[in-house]
């Protein structure tokens, strides 16, 4: 990595598939990487204040899956939590959650089953907790984020399955919000962006009832909403 003029020292080390694992402070004082930026905080809506990072997701080149999965384990001591298998327009996609005993770090690793899947599933993305999604979710789309929208079979699926208020189901649907629901009553809120680039989206969440899952139920209908622009660009073509 370049190092430039008074940029903070970080150590880094590279896992399994190419991402650079940086080590460092982040407090501000002298070596802290926060030195290296200046921050602009834009004054937010009414709610829609974003908390922190939930979890960070990578996905992982087909054949590397354990691979990677043994190093996060071995150097950051990270467990496991959850790991679903499910369909996507890119085929069978296999999902790993792992997290320091104290859930401060999460990250997600995602990785096909079968070779050849299409570029759009290979999209990294960060999650970030919202103080009031229906809040945050407004205040995004106001500001002309790129927001996938999701088929309106699912909202009528979500009021089928759950006893959902329906101006609650009206409000989820108007802003692309994803729903979710554990069996101790936890429940999930989530909406995510379009692919900025070719590999990189952001998910915007709130968790209430302690819910902690990561909506893997959702997945196969984000990788479809995301996937939508590709496919009628491939089919102009």
């Amino acid at each position: 990595r370049v190092h430039g003029p008074n940029e903070a020292e970080m150590t880094e080390v590279e896992a399994p598939d190419a991402t650079s694992v940086f080590f460092c402070r982040s407090d501000g004082s002298a070596g802290s990487w926060l030195r290296d930026f200046e921050f602009v905080k834009p004054p937010p809506g009414p709610g829609s204040r974003l908390l922190g990072i939930d979890h960070v997701g990578l996905v992982q080149p087909f054949g590397h899956f354990d691979e990677a999965a043994l190093f996060w384990r071995s150097v950051l001591g990270l467990i496991f939590r959850e790991g679903p298998e499910f369909a996507t327009p890119a085929g069978l996609l296999r999902a790993r959650a792992l997290a320091d005993p104290t859930g401060t770090v999460t990250l997600t690793l995602d990785g096909p089953l079968l070779g050849g899947e299409p570029a759009f599933s290979d999209l990294q993305h960060v999650a970030f907790i919202s103080e009031d999604v229906l809040a945050t979710a407004g205040a995004v789309r106001a500001a002309g984020a790129p927001i996938p929208a999701i088929p309106g079979n699912y909202y009528d699926d979500l009021a089928a399955r759950h006893e959902l208020d329906p101006d609650l189901l009206t409000r989820l649907r108007d802003h692309s919000i994803l729903y979710d629901r554990d069996s101790s009553g936890g429940e999930l809120f989530h909406f995510y962006t379009a692919a900025l680039g070719r590999h990189l989206f952001f998910e915007v969440l709130e968790r209430r009832g302690g819910y902690s899952g990561l909506g893997a139920p959702n997945a196969s209908v984000r990788m479809a909403a995301q996937a939508a622009p590709a496919i009628s660009k491939e089919t102009e073509r």
